[in-house]
């Protein structure tokens, strides 16, 4: 037989294999291990495949480089048209503008310079500071009447929205919180108004009339008439004074008979015969 012949077994020039590296690769080391193939060509073929695979990593790392680069732009594009954006002013509701403090051109630093100051004049809003004796009274839901002093004879009908539920230690006051619609803009944000916020009064205080009064060094008192037409001086805790009547805190009872325009004649014990106000 003629042809090429070393040791036993037929040698084949050097070539490329067609198919894929790898398995390639792992077929001439198949063949390098029965002995078909000499050790240098299988070295060969396994160097050319590890060119190959790390060609094929570093060509991945490229691709991940550039798709990191691509990354990279995009957000500097996004950051590009947020800062954009902050060329716009956009208000958080609808509204009028009631103060300008920049024209064109001014220097503005973010989070501390006030551009604008907005009113939303549909509703407005007003802050009553309602004293502890009528604090409890207050419910939200609870009507209330608006009037101000350059729209005399108008009155504006609105509801208490919120109460702060605590008194203020200093004032003794509650802070209660009046909405009232504006539709057509007659209110105008930070005018001064009066709030009328008359309720029925679970415990309502006894009125008597500012002439029934005693003063003298025992105390305030009131003539009251007992039963027997007798006289009896009663001490009183005055409340609030509405100037012709006088709210009473304590002391007296809801039905009690009181002597109008008590004179020094009126002394405890005395016998007298009552006559109703209206008819003197």
């Amino acid at each position: 037989m003629s042809g090429p012949f070393f040791d036993g077994f037929w040698r084949t020039p050097l070539r490329e294999i067609p198919g894929e590296p790898r398995v390639t690769a792992d077929r001439w080391k198949n063949l390098a291990g029965k002995g078909v193939v000499s050790r240098q060509e299988n070295d060969q073929y396994q160097a050319q495949y590890m060119a190959q695979t790390a060609n094929l990593q570093a060509l991945e790392k490229a691709v991940s480089a550039a798709r990191s680069n691509i990354a990279a732009a995009e957000a500097n594009v996004t950051r590009l048209d947020e800062m954009q954006s902050y060329r716009v002013v956009k208000a958080p509701f609808d509204g009028v503008v009631t103060l300008r403090n920049v024209d064109v051109g001014a220097l503005v630093n973010a989070g501390s310079t006030l551009l604008f100051r907005i009113a939303q004049t549909g509703t407005l809003r007003i802050y009553v500071n309602v004293p502890q004796t009528n604090a409890s009274s207050m419910r939200p839901g609870q009507a209330a009447q608006l009037s101000v002093s350059n729209l005399p004879g108008r009155r504006f009908t609105g509801t208490i929205a919120r109460t702060a539920n605590a008194l203020d230690p200093t004032s003794r006051t509650m802070l209660v919180e009046v909405q009232v619609p504006n539709n057509d803009g007659a209110l105008l944000p930070g005018m001064y108004a009066q709030v009328d916020l008359s309720s029925a009064r679970a415990e309502a205080p006894l009125l008597i009339p500012g002439d029934a009064l005693i003063v003298r060094a025992e105390g305030t008192q009131v003539a009251v008439v007992r039963a027997d037409h007798s006289v009896h001086l009663q001490k009183i805790e005055i409340g609030r004074d509405f100037g012709d009547r006088l709210e009473v805190a304590g002391g007296l009872q809801e039905g009690d008979t009181l002597i109008v325009n008590p004179g020094d004649v009126v002394r405890e014990g005395v016998k007298v015969n009552t006559v109703p106000a209206n008819q003197k």
